[in-house]
C-alpha cells in the first residue's frame, strides 16, 4: 500500500529542487499520515514526477560534500529501513511505535514521508539502485573518455587528467549505470607512462602530474565498474611545449570572399614565426607541409579557415589561427552601373560583389541603412582597404581594382548601401 501524505502544493513543489540539502541524519521512511486528502488531489503520477526530479538532482551532485556523498548509503540501497513495531499504544489508541527499530526489509514501493524536524516534505525512491540478480547486465562497450584538464602546458608545469563517463550509459530508460556509480563506486587505476601524480585526485580525476620534458605526453586509465565491467581507456594526448613560438600570421590570397565557380583555389601563407629553437614543421589540416597551403573548393561555405599547427626543434606545437574566407556559389551581388543608380544593399558581415562596370573615380562608397541599423556608423573593409567613421564613407582603391569583371569583398560592421564611382 502506498503511503499517504498531507501537504500543501507549495511544499511539494519545493521538494524537487531542495530536499536533499535539508534535514539531518539517515534517510528512512517515517510513520504513515492518516489523511489521504492531498494524494487524492494531485495523484500518484504527480508525486512520482516530483520524486524522480528530486532524486536526479541528488544523483547529479557528486562533489565531496554534495548530496550523493551525504546520502550514499540510502542511494546505494545499503541503509536499513525503519519499521514500526506494534507493541505499544498511545492515549489515542494508535499502535505506532515512537521509537522505531531498524530492519533490513527490501524497499519495494514508493515511500513518501515527512521530516519531523521541519515542515519540509521529503520524497524518496525506495529502490533507486537495485541489487537484484534478476537485472540483466548488458556487456558494456565504451565506458567513457579521458583528456588532460589543461592542454597545452609548458614544460615544468603540472596538470591533472579527467575521465568523463559515456553519457549514453547514464541517461535514458536503458541506462546501465548511475552517475554516482561512476563517481564513488567505480575503481580507477591511472597510468602516466612512468610518472606519478601528487595524490590530490578523486577517483575519476587524477592528481596533478608534473612534466619536465617537452613533447606529446600520454596517459591511460583502467575503469572497473561495480558489476565487473572493465576497460582500459587511452586518453587524448597532452602537448607539453618547450621554447615558445610567437609572431605567426596566416593570411589568404583571397579578399574575404570567393566565388568558387570562378576561382576555386584559395591559398594561405604563414609568416613571421620566431622561436629560440628552429621552426621545424608546418602541419595543415593534419598533413605536414610548407609555409603555404592551397585548398580547392567545390561547394559554398559561410566561413572557412584551415587548421595550422607550427612546431619547433624543442617539440613545441602551437595552433595558429588563419584568416577566414567566405566561399560563394556564384556572385552574391552585382553592381551593373556606377554611381547612385547602381548601388546594392549589403548586410553586415562579408559579402561578395561582382562589378559589371568600371568606376571612373576608382572609389567605393557606402551609406548606412538606418532601417536596419538605427545607431552606429559604417566601418569595415573593401578588399582589405579600410572604410570607417560615419553614415557615409568612401575609400580610394588601388589602381586596376574597380574594373569590369572584378570581384570586391565587403566586410561591414553594419548593413549599408554601397556602390562604385
Amino acid at each position: 500500500m502506498k503511503k499517504k501524505l498531507i501537504a500543501s502544493i507549495s511544499m511539494v513543489a519545493a521538494v524537487s529542487a531542495s530536499f536533499w540539502a535539508c534535514g539531518e541524519g539517515n534517510i528512512n521512511p517515517l510513520l504513515e499520515p492518516q489523511d489521504s486528502q492531498y494524494i487524492n488531489m494531485v495523484g500518484d503520477d504527480y508525486l512520482l514526477s516530483v520524486r524522480d526530479d528530486a532524486l536526479q538532482s541528488c544523483r547529479n551532485d557528486t562533489s565531496f560534500a554534495g548530496c550523493y556523498m551525504r546520502y550514499k548509503a540510502y542511494l546505494d540501497g545499503d541503509e536499513p529501513i525503519e519499521e514500526p513495531i506494534a507493541n505499544s499504544s498511545d492515549d489515542s489508541g494508535s499502535n505506532q511505535n515512537p521509537n522505531p527499530v531498524f530492519s533490513s526489509s527490501s524497499r519495494g514501493e514508493v515511500i513518501i514521508v515527512t521530516n519531523p524536524s521541519s515542515s519540509s516534505v521529503l520524497i524518496f525512491d525506495p529502490d533507486p539502485v537495485s541489487s537484484s540478480s534478476g537485472i540483466e547486465i548488458v556487456p558494456t562497450s565504451g565506458l567513457g573518455s579521458c583528456a588532460p584538464a589543461a592542454n597545452p602546458i609548458h614544460k615544468g608545469q603540472s596538470t591533472s587528467w579527467k575521465f568523463t563517463p559515456n553519457a549514453a550509459l547514464t541517461t535514458g530508460a536503458n541506462a546501465k549505470y548511475t552517475p554516482m556509480q561512476f563517481a564513488s563506486q567505480a575503481d580507477y587505476k591511472w597510468n602516466f607512462g612512468g610518472l606519478a601524480d601528487d595524490g590530490s585526485g578523486v577517483r575519476a580525476t587524477s592528481g596533478k602530474v608534473t612534466y619536465t620534458n617537452s613533447g606529446a605526453a600520454n596517459a591511460s586509465v583502467t575503469v572497473t565498474m561495480p558489476d565487473g565491467a572493465s576497460e582500459v581507456i587511452n586518453c587524448s594526448p597532452l602537448q607539453v611545449n618547450g621554447d615558445t613560438i610567437t609572431g605567426c600570421k596566416c593570411v589568404s590570397d583571397a579578399t574575404g570572399s570567393v566565388d568558387f565557380t570562378a576561382s576555386p583555389n584559395v591559398t594561405w601563407t604563414v609568416s613571421g614565426c620566431t622561436s629560440a629553437s628552429d621552426i621545424t614543421s608546418y602541419t595543415w589540416e593534419g598533413t605536414p607541409g610548407e609555409t603555404s597551403f592551397t585548398k580547392t573548393f567545390e561547394a559554398e561555405a559561410a566561413s572557412y579557415s584551415p587548421k595550422l599547427v607550427v612546431g619547433n626543434a624543442d617539440k613545441t606545437a602551437i595552433e595558429v589561427k588563419c584568416e577566414a574566407v567566405k566561399i560563394t556559389d556564384g556572385p552574391e551581388y552585382t553592381i551593373k552601373t556606377s554611381g547612385a543608380q547602381g548601388t546594392v544593399k549589403l548586410p553586415a558581415g562579408v559579402s561578395s560583389v561582382v562589378l559589371e562596370v568600371s568606376a571612373y573615380n576608382n572609389q567605393v562608397f557606402c551609406q548606412i541603412s538606418r532601417d536596419d541599423s538605427p545607431s552606429g556608423a559604417v566601418n569595415g573593409t573593401v578588399n582589405k582597404v579600410a572604410i570607417k567613421g560615419s553614415d557615409y564613407v568612401t575609400a580610394s582603391m588601388p589602381a586596376g581594382t574597380l574594373v569590369a569583371g572584378a570581384t570586391l569583398s565587403f566586410d561591414l560592421d553594419v548593413a549599408a548601401t554601397c556602390g562604385v564611382q
